[in-house]
Order: C-alpha cells, then sequence, then structure tokens
C-alpha cells in the first residue's frame, strides 16, 4: 500500500503550520494585463502543449505492473500533500503531467510509484511554487519508507528521462488569457470563476480518462463548466456558444472539448463542488491561505489498499 499513515499526517501539523506562517511573508507575482491580453500568448501554448501529450494506451502496453486505480491512488495521495504544504494551484496538475509523461515512456514496478510521485511533485514545486518543497518533507509525507537520498538519486533520473523538458504546459496556464478574453462574464464574478475552474482541474488530474485531452481543451472545458455552474452568464449568452467561443479562441477542436465537458459533467454530477465557501476558498488566486480546491477531495481519505489491489508502494529502489 501507499506507505503513509494518519500519523504522518497529523504528525505534520505543525509544518503545516509553519508553511502558512512562513507563506505569509512570500511575495507572489500577480497577474500582468500586458501578458493575459496577448493573444500570443495562447498562441504559444498551444505550440508547446503538444510535446506534452500522454498517449492512451498508457496501461497494458507501457506499464504492466501498475493499473489505473493504483494511479488514482497516488494522486490523491499528492494532492493531500500539496494541500497541507498549501502549494500553488499549478503545484498539482503539473506534477501529475510529469508522473503520466514518465510512465507513458518508461515502465515502473508498483514498489517503486510512490517514489516516483514524490519526486515528480518536487520538480512541479521546483518550476512552479515560490518556495519549493523540500526532500526530507516529502520523505516524512512517506512515513520516512522513502529517505531523502532516493528521492535526490529519482529527481536525476526523472529529469534526465523526460530529457530535461520540464516547462510543460497545464490547463491553468490558459486560464487568465480566458478569462481576460471573456466578453460576457462581469469582473465580480472572475475570482470564483478562477476557484472553481482550478478545482475543476484539479479533480481531472486525478482521473486517468482526461489526460487524454490536450490541456487548451480541458481548459475550455472547465471554463464552460464553471460559468454555467456559477451563472455568471448574461441572461441572454447560451452555455455553447461560451463553449464554442473558447474553442475558437484557443483554436481547439469543438469535437473534442465537447466530449472533455461532457465527461467533466459526469464527474461533477453529484453537484458543484463546496470551494466557494469563504472558510474553504483561497481569498485571492495569489495569496497564501488554504487551497481552494474542491472539499469533497480534501476529505478523501488515504485507507489501506485492499488484497485485491495488492498495491505496494514502500522503499524505492533506482529505476
Amino acid at each position: 500500500m501507499i506507505h503513509v499513515t494518519s500519523e504522518s499526517f497529523a504528525e505534520d501539523s505543525s509544518m503545516k503550520a509553519a508553511a502558512a506562517e512562513e507563506r505569509r511573508v512570500v511575495l507572489r507575482a500577480g497577474r500582468d494585463p500586458a501578458v493575459t491580453a496577448d493573444l500570443r500568448v495562447v498562441r504559444h501554448l498551444r505550440a508547446l502543449e503538444e510535446a506534452g501529450w500522454v498517449p492512451p494506451s498508457l496501461f497494458g502496453k507501457v506499464q504492466t505492473d501498475i493499473q489505473p486505480h493504483m494511479r488514482k491512488i497516488l494522486t490523491v495521495w499528492m494532492f493531500k500533500v500539496c494541500e497541507e504544504q498549501l502549494c500553488e494551484e499549478e503545484v498539482f496538475p503539473q506534477a501529475v503531467r510529469y508522473l503520466d509523461s514518465y510512465l507513458s515512456r518508461f515502465p515502473v514496478e508498483r514498489s517503486q510509484l510512490q517514489c516516483l510521485g514524490a519526486v515528480c511533485m518536487y520538480l512541479a514545486s521546483k518550476m512552479r511554487e515560490t518556495v519549493p518543497l523540500t526532500a526530507t518533507k516529502l520523505s516524512i509525507y512517506t512515513d520516512n519508507s522513502i529517505p531523502v537520498t532516493d528521492i535526490m538519486r529519482w529527481e536525476v533520473t526523472v529529469v534526465s528521462r523526460l530529457d530535461w523538458c520540464l516547462a510543460s504546459v497545464v490547463p491553468s496556464d490558459f486560464l487568465e488569457p480566458v478569462l481576460h478574453a471573456l466578453p460576457f462574464v462581469q469582473p465580480s464574478h472572475l475570482r470564483n470563476m478562477r476557484r472553481l475552474v482550478h478545482s475543476c482541474i484539479a479533480l481531472a488530474a486525478m482521473d486517468f480518462r482526461f489526460s487524454v485531452f490536450l490541456p487548451s481543451v480541458l481548459a475550455c472545458a472547465c471554463v464552460s463548466a464553471a460559468a454555467q455552474r456559477l451563472k455568471v452568464m448574461d441572461a441572454d449568452v447560451a452555455s455553447d456558444a461560451v463553449l464554442t467561443f473558447l474553442a475558437n479562441l484557443l483554436e481547439a477542436d469543438v469535437s473534442a472539448v465537447l466530449c472533455c465537458r461532457e465527461l467533466l459533467g459526469s464527474v461533477l454530477e453529484p453537484g458543484p463542488p463546496s470551494c466557494l465557501q469563504d472558510d474553504v476558498g483561497r481569498s485571492d488566486a495569489h495569496c497564501s491561505g488554504i487551497s481552494y480546491t474542491p472539499a469533497e477531495t480534501q476529505d478523501v481519505l488515504l485507507t489501506p489498499v485492499t488484497p485485491q489491489q495488492d498495491m505496494e508502494l514502500k522503499h524505492s529502489t533506482q529505476p
């Protein structure tokens, strides 16, 4: 099973408080309208996202010892760690992007999977976070089953096997240019839009079915779903018009966006995430505080894996 106990998260409560205190004095870059309003940014992102696409035939071909439910368990654990450490909202989907990119190219034993997930968070925090996660903290979250030396050794292995191409595109990279271009959303609703879109992106990152969609397609689907659920559009604007506008803006395949939107709707079917409650969300996308990922996802507990799953994610070895 994933080598993490309730004590490891409880034991780290003091670390979480210390992290919160530390993040209060960290200066983070705000949004730059001169950049988000330039459509060249969108075109460059669209050109870059193709390189990080993950083929859908990952399990059963490249990976013979790992099943989709194992990836689900791992990503939930990764999500909890990012939440505990108050990471930037891009860190978790970026880490999952590295994870899928590696798994799509190199076979991994189930005993090595948790170490790979920790390393992906380590790299993603270095790329996206103002104050990166440390290997020591990540080792603690594995109940010290994965030593720091293994994390450091795997870091070199992962980046070299990914050809040192870590500047990959995630759906949230499209968010600000898209929100800036939306003509039918009132500015007062943008804050809630950001929170819900980031929630949808986090949920999608945990479900491998979404990995077949390009980040731009997923961004379109998440923004469309958020606009529909929050009812932030003008009364005379149809939801299909929003989806078509977004697809044209990002030059995305409309049929792929529709498919992704339907899948996202099935994931959110029980109801919209409760991330809009004041005691759950951050006050702003770039300020410190509790992350605004869905409360439904925050409540997921890392229960022991059943014998049928037979997932041993313990002390790792060099791949």
